[in-house]
């Protein structure tokens, strides 16, 4: 027993050293990135994304998780203050890990991946290459590896269980996907494009980008809860699907 509970406190110890390391780093990149004028580019086509840099899904998830980790700060000191119990600190867990899974962890993995896989195949396709001027590749992976290396670290060192309903979770990604689906639609119909991909699809295309979009998150979403009860113990449900 006095073993479990040295390592349930060194792996809070460890959980709050790295949210410490990633919120100093977040609020770092954040203020640099988001202050960026890109209306001083010779590149006419960059100059759209001062208005643009705030409907990027890397910026909304980027600022969900600026939200999350002190959160997360707040609730692990407590716990190691033995103060876990409190009606409070329980209330911030569950919304803690409602958030996470619902919000951060779809749009994150749907982001990062989707943004590398583009980045590999044609640049162009997110963004014009002299936007180097103002992101390095550095700035990219602070924003498009770090982000994804959170989430995985909190996905595996934050015990959590599959809830006995993931309808309420399912209901809050689809709100979400739904809301930024509808902002993007609203900047194309106005002439914004926010992603430079978007113009080389047709409108058939587009509605596939879209039907692709919702299908990625809700995987996501869905597999987190099979590494769940991988790392954290069986709940019920996989128990009954495994055997």
């Amino acid at each position: 027993m006095a073993k479990l509970i040295r390592t349930g406190a060194n792996l809070l110890k460890l959980r709050i050293t790295i949210y410490s390391i990633a919120l100093a780093h977040l609020l770092i990149m954040s203020t640099k990135l988001l202050n960026i004028d890109f209306e001083s580019s010779k590149d006419l086509r960059l100059h759209s994304y001062s208005k643009l840099k705030w409907r990027l899904i890397t910026t909304w998830f980027n600022l969900l998780t600026l939200g999350y980790m002190p959160i997360c700060l707040y609730c692990d000191w407590r716990e190691m203050s033995g103060e876990g119990s409190r009606v409070h600190v329980k209330i911030l867990n569950q919304f803690r890990t409602f958030c996470f899974s619902s919000l951060i962890l779809p749009s994150t993995a749907f982001a990062d991946i989707t943004f590398w896989q583009l980045w590999n195949k044609d640049r162009e396709l997110i963004m014009p290459v002299s936007g180097d001027e103002f992101i390095s590749i550095w700035s990219q992976h602070s924003m498009h590896t770090a982000s994804m290396v959170f989430v995985i670290f909190d996905l595996l060192c934050v015990h959590r269980t599959r809830p006995k309903s993931l309808i309420p979770g399912l209901i809050a990604l689809g709100i979400f996907n739904s809301i930024y689906v509808l902002l993007c639609l609203d900047s194309f119909l106005k002439g914004e494009i926010i992603y430079p991909v978007l113009r080389t699809l047709s409108v058939y295309k587009l509605f596939v980008l879209v039907v692709y979009f919702h299908i990625a998150t809700l995987f996501y979403y869905t597999a987190q809860w099979f590494i769940t009860d991988l790392v954290h113990g069986h709940s019920d449900y996989s128990k009954k699907v495994l055997n």
